[in-house]
């Protein structure tokens, strides 16, 4: 059951469930999306286009999931003069719909990083495993 709305997790024939409902949205890129030459979603970007034709293979499956990785500084006791810095590192799922993608319950804060300097060039060596 979900913690949250209470709800199974199987598909009922009255109902659908969060799952078959999240599963739906992850695919809506492929089977829902308006195809009209217009930039709507991320998946009608050049750059879309040039990833799945560099790599066949992971377009073949629908439910592979394209992931944005967002980096920020923040001052988390507002002093401006302090050394210490941390960086919060989210990652989000961009084959959703373009109303769900920003929404905090599909975005990941993978790792909080603690830095008593500016990281520059730095920041490459905790990145690696989310590659």
């Amino acid at each position: 059951m979900c913690p949250k709305c209470d709800a199974s997790p199987y598909k009922k024939k009255e109902t659908t469930s969060a799952k078959v409902k999240d599963a739906k949205h992850l695919t809506w890129h492929e089977y829902e999306r308006v195809v009209d030459g217009m930039l709507r979603h991320l998946a009608d970007s050049p750059q879309w286009k040039f990833f799945y034709h560099d790599y066949p293979d992971f377009r073949k499956e629908e439910r592979n999931l394209c992931y944005a990785l967002s980096i920020d500084i923040i001052n988390p006791h507002g002093i401006q003069s302090s050394k210490h810095t941390t960086w919060p590192v989210i990652m989000m799922i961009y084959n959703l719909p373009p109303w769900l993608y920003m929404k905090l319950k599909y975005m990941m804060l993978t790792m909080l990083i603690w830095w008593s300097y500016q990281p520059r060039n730095d920041i490459g060596i905790y990145l690696a495993p989310l590659i």
